[in-house]
């Protein structure tokens, strides 16, 4: 190879050499946002392009200027695809690059490159081939076969459909990329417009492409967006001082619900890196979770909680989603912030379990303090008297009614104790640290061994009654234990039923049997006079619920507490 030295060649040497250095910074930069794979070919591609000009122009023989004009087809004809790659990702259509169906666009440039290799065969690229040395320096003269024109007009198209995209991300769309579009908007006009001028014929400057001097001040109007706008720092400075370090969980989309940031809490908590989901859609990269996933994607949410659980532990988190907007109020995505809430959880848990003790503590004091004053006294004067009408008797001589006074004395005395011991157990604490299901399993097995039924009991799966709050548990298990109290005394049924239904609303709970009902106008019986009726009706106004009592005569009764999901949650 022959070269001689040319003054014209500087200018391409220095555009090669930017380009060249932009693509070597974004790459040992690490970029992992949506574009920079594609920025980095096209500035590789494009250096090649005024490389492979340069040396051409300084070639002093036909074999070497044909040499490297040959190189420069690599970039004529890859350029676009770069190009056109570069500005899909830049503007949302990145699914056609993520899943490689752009490499299509490939096809032609390598059938292209192929026959210029091989053109001295056929003549489809170029014929009639020879040095001109009309100029102030020599060029190869040259004829251009059909294939050549197919080429330009494949290349062409690419570079426009690039160009309008790039056209509407700056004047159409709303974007947080608006200055950064301008910016490449400018680039990439300073390649297309001297290349299609050069092509049809219209540049001023005849035997000569001069579309690889202009890489250099394209080049230098990208490195100005990269580095004024951070085209590929999505968030500045503030980004790495505190989004970095923060302990929630960040995560940014456009408006195509596609990933554009994440910090280091978020790739932990998902447990992918940034580089695998950049510029993904979040509904692909949250697919494991599902509800975090519909939150993201549905702009009516603006707080949700979301759990997250591995062999090793489960994670609760709360996430909080805002709008962004630009300063004329145009939206242009979606931010959201996710918190650990764990330990929270874990001490609302705690504090709720000790509210529910606390108000057993005091039910149970307070039974035992009615029972004490009211019904224990009672029993104990029954007792007495009693014993003192039996003493005057024995005393009178007359003998016919001990007996009778004999078992009073005897029930009145077992009562009292079953009072006494009734009273010790409720303030018993081993009893108190059980939680809702043991009660009412209690209460169950308490009603299966006085009438010698066997209750079927049904709740949702999962269901512990741990999201009450401890007044509505204390409460509900009243209404059931009064309502099977009522059915052993006077249903006379052969099957009974607890059923639990809950939904995101309510919480219901029906007790039923077969027996032999009565009318809801007068009460269970005429001695009854409705006061248990009347007990659970203030039980259930007292936390909010409604109570509905149906039966018929003969043919059984059902008892139905309904509770305000809100109200019977813990909060």
């Amino acid at each position: 190879m022959r070269f001689q030295y040319n003054p014209y060649i500087w200018p391409l040497f220095v555009s090669a050499a930017m380009s060249l250095s932009l693509g070597i910074y974004a790459l040992l930069r690490r970029y992992h946002s949506k574009g920079s794979k594609s920025f980095i070919l096209s500035m590789f591609v494009v250096t090649i392009w005024s490389f492979g000009n340069a040396l051409e122009m300084a070639a002093a023989d036909f074999n070497t200027k044909l040499i490297w004009a040959n190189v420069q087809y690599f970039a004529y004809c890859y350029s676009p695809v770069t190009l056109l790659a570069l500005c899909m990702q830049f503007t949302g259509y990145d699914k056609w690059v993520n899943n490689r169906k752009v490499l299509w666009l490939a096809f032609i440039p390598t059938i292209i490159t192929i026959l210029v290799w091989t053109d001295c065969l056929h003549g489809l690229i170029r014929y009639d081939m020879h040095m001109d040395y009309s100029g102030v320096f020599p060029v190869i003269a040259k004829k251009y076969g059909p294939a050549f024109y197919i080429h330009a007009a494949y290349s062409h198209i690419l570079n426009i459909i690039g160009w309008v995209l790039v056209i509407r991300a700056v004047f159409i769309k709303n974007t947080v990329y608006r200055k950064q579009a301008i910016a490449l908007f400018a680039g990439i006009s300073l390649i297309v417009v001297p290349n299609i001028l050069y092509i049809s014929g219209l540049s001023p400057i005849k035997r000569f492409d001069v579309t690889p001097v202009f890489f250099g001040p394209a080049g230098m109007i990208i490195a100005w967006g990269i580095y004024r706008f951070k085209m590929f720092d999505l968030v500045p400075l503030a980004r790495a001082t505190v989004i970095e370090s923060m302990n929630a969980g960040v995560l940014v989309m456009d408006l195509q619900n596609r990933v554009l940031d994440i910090n280091p809490t978020f790739e932990k908590i998902i447990g992918m890196p940034a580089s695998t989901i950049s510029a993904r859609r979040v509904e692909k990269v949250l697919e494991g979770i599902p509800k975090l996933a519909k939150a993201c994607t549905d702009r009516s949410i603006a707080q949700t909680e979301f759990n997250i659980t591995t062999e090793e532990s489960e994670k609760i988190y709360e996430v909080f989603l805002s709008s962004l907007t630009n300063n004329k109020g145009a939206f242009l995505g979606r931010l959201a912030v996710i918190y650990d809430i764990t330990e929270k959880k874990q001490a609302e848990h705690e504090i709720m379990k000790h509210h529910w003790k606390l108000a057993v503590i005091e039910e149970r004091e307070r039974i035992a303090r009615d029972m004490h004053d009211n019904l224990g006294q009672t029993l104990g004067f029954i007792n007495l008297q009693a014993q003192g009408i039996r003493q005057e008797l024995v005393n009178t001589g007359v003998t016919t009614a001990l007996d009778k006074l004999d078992k009073l004395v005897s029930v009145s005395q077992t009562a009292h104790s079953d009072i006494r011991q009734y009273i010790k157990n409720a303030r018993n604490s081993e009893i108190i640290e059980k939680d809702f299901l043991y009660m009412l399993r209690s209460c169950i097995s308490s009603f299966e061994e006085q009438s010698g039924l066997k209750v079927r009991l049904s709740m949702p799966d999962g269901f512990s009654g741990d999201s009450l709050d401890p007044n509505s548990r204390i409460n509900l298990l009243n209404i059931i234990r009064e309502a099977l109290n009522n059915i052993r005394k006077y249903a006379e049924a052969k099957n009974v039923g607890i059923t639990f239904e809950a939904d995101r609303e309510y919480l219901s709970v029906a007790v039923e049997d077969d027996g032999r009902g009565f009318d809801t106008r007068f009460g269970i019986d005429d001695n009854n006079s409705g006061f248990g009726m009347g007990i659970m009706r203030e039980r259930a106004s007292e936390i909010g619920a409604a109570i509905d009592i149906s039966s018929t005569p003969g043919k059984g009764s059902r008892i139905a507490v309904t509770l305000p999901a809100k109200r019977g949650e813990h909060r």
